[in-house]
């Protein structure tokens, strides 16, 4: 936006004087034993002072609305025309190829390959490189996904042998039931990937992938390709909100220049999106509530509080039941905190949007001046859910990114023998896992970094919202003070989080 980029160089000064702010909490160096030498909570309240800092100094900077709705592009490093065309072009058939090739290689290695799920190339492209490696260049590098996703490469080949158009469908897709079929397929993702160990067996995994890709083709078949990419599958819609945080931005073939690569300003792509529906909101507040809870299972108060409900008497009877239809109690409480974690986010965030809703309306009555947008608590809730999303991802960031760095060079033996016949494609007959790629004291300085940065994205994305909807300054200080509030509240408690399994807390 014009606003945002005109505001761009106040960005860097908040950012450099929030983090020149938090040096007195980070100056303590860790133990041999990784042992803070302060207590956590002071890192916890630096780390929360941070954030406030962090909003008054946006509120200090940006006062003025923005200028026009025009979507900021940044800048052009390659034109559509000339030798970056035919370079785009075979750039594209190379990564939808890739894209199938690997594919294909997940399916066949999950059926065929070893059955250990850390010599199975399935599993740990999966988990690793997949789950955790794409979200991170979708943010810090451009929408790949958008390129590579292999349901759409396959749907949009037999499109085109058949001759029939793939964004025809049989039926209208129903408007009320919008991407609630994304949430619950989300949902049923995180339960796979933290609780189940279905997504540890490679042959399972790839029937699992195969039911998925069944569910996305039957989607795309029957209503079109675009209604179910926008409503039922979930990467495209949770990967497209990512993509949006890029500072690479490929500009597709309907607009001009056609493919031309542009550089923009890092989060600019989500003021540019459209207010999210309701379920689009549960979505990206599942997303990131079920990270939060991946990681609160690895505290001690998890274990407390497992403990606290299998010594229960008044518990004993649905748990023996439980129990009988031979279900994991271990398993059968982790699922229950699957759901009542986003429950709990949604409740919170819905209470919160609510009484920002009702504040600005009281505030802007009381001083007798007719307010430029009246909005609802949900429409509050779906126009500032995205600045959650820098928050999403730094907790990704601190969560995933040591295994990534440690699982992810499992794939480089797997790829080099896919189906455990004794290959040696990569020459890495004798390859070892480097258990030192990172250290404890470095994951712990990486997420106390990448939660501070997070949260001053998210602030100051919520002040430009703010000050766009509600034009005034004063107005948009108030209509941010809860949600600002919450953001603060929930840095502490997810550096507290974190800290558990890194550092000795005394």
């Amino acid at each position: 936006m014009v606003v945002f980029k005109r505001n761009f160089t106040s960005l860097i000064w908040l950012m450099f004087a929030t983090i020149t702010f938090t040096l007195p909490a980070l100056a303590h160096a860790f133990g041999s034993r990784h042992q803070l030498e302060a207590p956590l909570y002071y890192y916890m309240l630096g780390a929360g002072l941070t954030v406030t800092l962090s909003f008054i100094i946006a509120v200090w900077l940006v006062r003025a609305p923005p200028v026009a709705d025009k979507p900021m592009r940044g800048f052009m490093l390659m034109d559509g025309a000339g030798l970056f065309k035919p370079l785009m072009k075979w750039t594209g058939h190379l990564t939808s190829a890739s894209s199938l090739f690997i594919f294909v290689l997940i399916l066949a290695a999950g059926f065929w390959g070893p059955d250990s799920p850390t010599r199975n190339f399935a599993p740990i492209f999966i988990w690793s490189l997949w789950w955790v490696g794409i979200v991170i260049i979708q943010v810090l590098g451009f929408d790949i996904w958008q390129r590579t996703n292999p349901w759409v490469i396959i749907h949009q080949g037999i499109c085109s042998l058949i001759k029939r158009d793939p964004e025809g469908g049989f039926i209208a897709y129903p408007e009320r039931l919008s991407c609630w079929p994304a949430v619950l397929l989300f949902w049923g993702f995180a339960w796979l990937e933290q609780i189940s160990s279905m997504g540890e067996i490679p042959s399972t995994l790839s029937v699992i992938i195969l039911i998925y890709s069944a569910i996305t083709w039957l989607g795309m078949a029957l209503f079109g390709r675009k209604q179910w990419l926008e409503n039922g599958e979930v990467f495209s819609i949770l990967f497209g909100y990512l993509g949006s945080m890029a500072p690479l931005l490929l500009r597709s073939r309907d607009e001009n220049p056609a493919n031309s690569l542009w550089l923009r300003y890092p989060m600019t792509g989500l003021l540019e999106r459209p207010a999210p529906s309701r379920a689009a909101t549960s979505l990206l507040l599942l997303f990131l509530a079920s990270v939060t809870f991946d990681g609160f299972r690895d505290t001690a108060s998890w274990e407390e509080l497992v403990d606290w409900a299998l010594t229960r008497s008044w518990l004993y009877g649905g748990l023996l039941w439980v129990q009988q239809q031979g279900i994991d109690l271990y398993i059968f409480l982790e699922t229950t905190g699957l759901i009542l974690t986003p429950i709990l986010f949604f409740i919170t965030y819905s209470v919160v949007s609510a009484f920002s809703a009702k504040l600005v309306t009281l505030m802007g009555a009381g001083q007798g001046t007719a307010l430029p947008q009246v909005m609802s608590g949900k429409q509050y809730a779906g126009l500032f859910i995205v600045t959650l999303l820098p928050i999403s991802f730094a907790y990704h960031i601190a969560h995933y990114f040591s295994f990534l760095l440690l699982a992810g060079q499992l794939a480089v033996p797997t790829l080099s023998d896919p189906l455990g016949l004794g290959w040696n494609l990569l020459g890495v007959h004798n390859f070892q896992l480097n258990v030192g790629v990172i250290g404890v004291s470095t994951t712990w300085w990486l997420a106390m970094g990448a939660v501070i940065i997070g949260h001053i994205y998210a602030v100051y994305l919520a002040h430009i919202i703010a000050i766009r909807s509600f034009k005034r300054p004063w107005l948009a200080l108030v209509s941010q003070l809860p949600l600002v509030t919450l953001m603060i509240f929930y840095t502490m408690i997810s550096l507290w989080i974190l800290a558990q399994p890194i550092v000795a807390v005394d």
